[in-house]
């Protein structure tokens, strides 16, 4: 039977802040959006205190002043997150990065290269990754990716590390409802109650045939997920995403189309280093924009062939901003989508025709150069 961990860093974005300052630590603190965002990420102090996730900025500073508020720093916590993967990776190469602040571990076998049972060795994965990144992390251990998830979750309300076994399986299931497991929508689990279906285990002893007829073949690989069956496997390699995107909060609500288009410009500086990290090119662009009332407009052009120029991405974003932009509208936030993405793999090479994308040279040395000296070390005055 297979064994795989899912690593889980507890409140990521406030524990990268007490890391960089540990004055912080044992106090109420939130990570918040910008002035006019939401609060992302809560201490234990802050959460027993009653702050709400995704709780406004402006609400919660005049319900919880007690409360220390910290501007996101998204950069910051991209290193942190590096280093973490380092740490799992000095354990075993079989990681698979799920999130900025999760990964899955293939520990089939570990248990004797490193002379522990599975529990132990996970105590000495948080202690490790505590002492070298100061980042709390619960580790969840089981079969199968749904399962070390489900593990993780109940990890972080107790010791840090929980194993769930077939000896406990049953009862875990019993205990848990739908809603809690990652892979049940709102529909899906409305439908499953209308049959009767209110646990975890109640699914898993549904038929097969039952279970596609209602689910497809999704329910399937739920089902047996959950009967500990790893039927997602462990993924080393980073596969090319479906799109690319990146937005922010504005620093305060504008309805100046010159700061938006300075805020389209960072944003298309950010997805395009990703785009590029990922070795690949965008043949759409989109850009969108979120307004004081939360209301989102968005639109999308096709660009004459792929790229992963700034200066392309950024005049396309730049035409598309006066078709939707509103002037006496205040906004709160703006991105840019990239979609359509095609990795350089895909292009085969030829000694007489020209490229069928346009591969820039100068947004890679510039990134580059980020990479080596830190962000806006250099500015392209370009376009």
């Amino acid at each position: 039977m297979s064994k795989i961990a899912l690593v889980d860093c507890d409140s990521f974005f406030v524990s990268c802040e007490q890391a960089e300052n540990p004055v912080l630590r044992g106090k109420p603190v939130c990570v918040v959006t910008g002035t006019n965002g939401c609060v992302v990420s809560r201490s234990r102090e802050a959460k027993k205190a009653g702050v709400k996730m995704g709780e406004p900025y402006f609400m919660a500073k005049k319900e919880f002043p007690e409360v220390c508020y910290i501007n996101g720093r998204h950069s910051v916590y991209k290193i942190y997150s590096q280093k973490v993967v380092s740490c799992l990776q000095k354990f075993t190469p079989d990681v698979e990065v799920c999130s900025i602040d999760e990964a899955y571990l293939d520990m089939q076998g570990l248990d004797k290269l490193y002379h522990q049972d599975y529990v132990r060795l996970a105590g000495t994965i948080r202690r490790t990754i505590w002492q070298e990144c100061r980042i709390p992390v619960s580790v969840g251990i089981s079969s199968s990716k749904l399962l070390a998830k489900l593990a993780s979750d109940k990890a972080k309300n107790g010791s840090g590390i929980y194993n769930i076994e077939p000896d406990n399986l049953s009862e875990i299931l019993a205990a848990t409802d739908l809603e809690a497991v990652c892979g049940f929508g709102r529909q899906h689990t409305a439908k499953m109650k209308m049959a009767g279906i209110f646990s975890c285990r109640d699914f898993v002893e549904q038929t097969d045939s039952w279970v596609r007829k209602n689910l497809g073949i999704t329910g399937l690989k739920l089902k047996y997920e959950l009967l500990g069956h790893a039927v997602d496997k462990i993924e080393t390699e980073t596969s090319l995403p479906k799109s690319i995107q990146n937005t922010s909060a504005l620093t305060k609500f504008t309805a100046d189309e010159a700061v938006l288009k300075a805020s389209l410009k960072y944003h298309v500086h950010q997805a395009g280093r990703k785009l590029r990290q990922y070795d690949c090119f965008c043949r759409t662009v989109g850009i969108m924009l979120r307004t004081k009332d939360f209301h989102i407009y968005d639109i999308r052009v096709k660009l004459p062939q792929p790229t992963n120029s700034e200066r392309e991405i950024f005049t396309a974003a730049r035409n598309l901003l006066p078709k939707i932009y509103l002037p006496n509208i205040l906004y709160r936030s703006s991105g840019v989508i990239l979609e359509n993405l095609q990795s350089y793999r895909d292009f085969q090479p030829s000694l007489f025709a020209e490229p069928e994308y346009t591969d820039d040279k100068i947004s890679r040395v510039l990134d580059e150069l980020e990479q080596k000296f830190g962000k806006d070390i250099v500015k392209n005055g370009l376009f």
